[in-house]
C-alpha cells in the first residue's frame, strides 16, 4: 500500500472515534497518524477578535473564531456576516457598560442575539445559509 496516493485510497463517508488520519507534524517533518478522537480534541489556539464601542456598528469578522465584546456605554451593536457551512462563531460579553447586539446578516428564529452582562456568550453555527444558536449563556434573541 505505501505505492499509493492518498487520492487513489478508498473513500471513507462515516468515522469512528478509533479510526485514523495522516497527520504531517511540521516541527519534526515527520508523517504521523493521530485517531479522529484526538483530532477533534484539539482546542482552539488563538487570539479572540476584540470589539469595543459604544452606540455604534462594529463588525465581528468571520476569521476568528471568538469575538469579545466590550460595551462603553450606550448599546454596541455587532453585525456578524455570514459564514461558510458548518463554521462556529463565539461571541463573548466581556466589559459592560451597556448591551452588545450580535447582528448576523442571517439568523434563524430573531434578528439579533443580545449580551446584557458580562459572561453572556453566544454560540452559533452557519448552517443552510444562516446562523443558528447552538449554545449560550444569559443570551436572548429578538
Amino acid at each position: 500500500m505505501s505505492d499509493l496516493r492518498i487520492t487513489e485510497l478508498n473513500a471513507l463517508t462515516i468515522t469512528a472515534s478509533t479510526d485514523e488520519a495522516l497527520v504531517s507534524d511540521t516541527s519534526t517533518a515527520e508523517t504521523k497518524k493521530v485517531t479522529i478522537e484526538n483530532l477533534f480534541k484539539t482546542p482552539y489556539v488563538g487570539t479572540p477578535q476584540a470589539l469595543s464601542g459604544a452606540g455604534s456598528t462594529v463588525v465581528a469578522n468571520i476569521t476568528a473564531p471568538i469575538t469579545n465584546c466590550t460595551s462603553t456605554g450606550a448599546a454596541q451593536v455587532v453585525s456578524l456576516a455570514n459564514g461558510v457551512q458548518g463554521q462556529v462563531k463565539i461571541c463573548s460579553h466581556t466589559v459592560d457598560a451597556g448591551d452588545v447586539r450580535i447582528t448576523p446578516a442571517n439568523l434563524d428564529g430573531g434578528s439579533y442575539v443580545a449580551l446584557d452582562a458580562v459572561g453572556d456568550t453566544v454560540v452559533l453555527l452557519f448552517n443552510d445559509g444562516a446562523w443558528q444558536i447552538i449554545g449560550g449563556h444569559g443570551y436572548t434573541v429578538a
